[in-house]
């Protein structure tokens, strides 16, 4: 089954996306009043981690109440699957539009569109699914505001569409933060260069 285009998205799960646009808005206001005071001291990795529980608890919630929305968890990984065509990873936006990818060979399959072999029980339709990243970032120089994302990779890890729920533009403000003490520590981040290749940086 062919990776299923933006246009088709938009018809087929376009319904859900002012619903996971909520979601992301809720995330966000609940680290702010939770973790204002704590919040300037803690690490990128440690807030990412924090997001992404909240995004977890709020997803269960959601999947209860939507219709063709489903939670999928098998040890740390989480997947949302949508109308039996499409499977959502929440993760934080680094570069552009591309995600911290964990040194695992599952990472890189899921990264390439490619459901996990030991995934693939948590969802019968999984040979055929689209997956996708539902992406989210907080720009450094508007920390009040969370941007939201649908981003779709091709099988050589590479953006092939980005649908934006609430954001908008091509991903270039949407920068690395810097590694301090020891943060994203064996996880490679990919970074586009000037001709086009990929380098790891872990």
């Amino acid at each position: 089954m062919p990776i299923r285009t933006a246009e088709e998205a938009h018809a087929d799960i376009g319904h859900y996306f002012d619903g996971l646009r909520e979601l992301g808005l809720e995330v966000h206001r609940d680290f702010q009043e939770k973790c204002r005071l704590i919040a300037p001291l803690l690490n990128a990795s440690t807030k990412a981690s924090i997001y992404r529980q909240i995004f977890v608890r709020k997803l269960y919630d959601w999947c209860e109440a939507v219709s063709g929305a489903h939670l999928h968890r098998k040890h740390q990984l989480i997947l949302v699957g949508l109308v039996g065509k499409y499977l959502l990873r929440v993760k934080k936006l680094r570069d552009g539009f591309a995600v911290a990818v964990s040194p695992t060979f599952a990472s890189a399959e899921y990264d390439a569109n490619q459901l996990p072999e030991y995934a693939t029980d948590l969802y019968p339709n999984a040979p055929e699914a689209t997956l996708l990243y539902l992406g989210w970032s907080v720009p450094e120089n508007a920390p009040s505001q969370i941007n939201l994302y649908l981003v779709c990779n091709n099988p050589e890890q590479d953006v092939l569409w980005v649908i934006p729920l609430n954001g908008e533009g091509d991903g270039r403000g949407i920068q690395t933060d810097i590694p301090l003490d020891g943060d994203d520590e064996g996880v490679g981040i990919r970074v586009l260069v000037k001709d086009g290749e990929r380098k790891a940086n872990g």
